[in-house]
């Protein structure tokens, strides 16, 4: 009996030993393949990769549905107005009455979009004119002071936006230009006393055109602006000297191109330049 237990034993042992080992087995050609019970260690599994950008096809479509002007809004943009002529009185007073001239201060200041609709200009002008006329006869240099004439103008106005496209945008301006010269005339060889010579000029209307940008090349920074208006002006220049003084006023109402098809191009085109 402690025989048979112990075969049954040495028995078990063996097969368990056998079990645990590892067991070769030889293929037809010869080799010899070992393979093991043992587990393979679990490796995590990598984080997913973030997704690619959006190919420059899709950039360009997402970009196509914004216009020059929405690029713009919150922005500020430099701008020529237009150029304003000031009036002043001419000192040549003859016996026919008071006459005038110009100061040309062309006026220059900036465009702020408040929203995509509504916007805000400010400008300012500033001219100024003068010199000598020297001449010489008989062995006589005779020289004489022009006129030394100084102008100033400020500009404010609301655009607003009726309709915008792409690189399109048509304005409806409410605006208005308060302007002020002044000038001294002294008569050549204390010909008489001198005269103090001055102007006013307040111009209040509306304009509608388009602004066309620049975003069809490349640039929608810059700008063009057409517009036609209407306004009502009111100019006086005054003349005073030696205990007496003259003055003359006069007040329009009508279009600012006037009657000359072609007085857009110098009096209703106006740039801007966005940064």
């Amino acid at each position: 009996m402690r025989k048979t237990l112990a075969t049954t034993a040495a028995l078990a042992a063996t097969s368990l030993l056998l079990a645990l080992a590892p067991r070769t087995a030889r293929g037809q050609d010869g080799t010899t393949t070992t393979t093991t019970s043992a587990t393979a260690a679990t490796t995590p599994a990598a984080p997913a990769p973030p997704p690619p950008p959006p190919p420059p096809e899709r950039a360009e479509k997402e970009d196509e549905g914004v216009t020059d002007h929405g690029r713009f809004v919150g922005r500020l943009g430099v701008t020529y107005f237009d150029i304003t002529n000031l009036p002043v009185a001419n000192p040549l007073v003859g016996g026919g009455g008071l006459t005038s001239t110009n100061v040309t201060a062309p006026v220059i200041g900036v465009r702020y979009w408040l929203m995509p609709r509504i916007g805000i200009d400010g400008g300012i002008g500033l001219g100024f004119a003068g010199g000598s006329d020297e001449t010489v006869a008989n062995n006589v240099d005779t020289t004489v002071q022009k006129v030394a004439s100084n102008g100033f103008a400020f500009h404010v106005g609301v655009p607003v936006v009726l309709a915008d496209a792409k690189h399109f945008t048509f304005l409806v301006i409410p605006q208005a230009t308060l302007g002020f010269t002044s000038a001294t005339y002294s008569p050549p060889g204390g010909g008489g006393p001198n005269q103090s010579l001055s102007g006013f000029l307040a111009d209040v209307g509306v304009r509608v055109g388009p602004e066309i940008h620049f975003g069809f090349i490349g640039l929608p920074q810059l700008a063009l602006q057409a517009t036609v208006g209407l306004s009502y002006r009111r100019s006086v220049y005054k003349e005073s000297g030696g205990g007496s003084s003259s003055s003359d006023g006069t007040s329009t109402f009508g279009t600012q191109v006037n009657g000359d098809p072609w007085a857009i191009f110098t009096d209703g085109i106006s740039a801007t330049y966005y940064f």
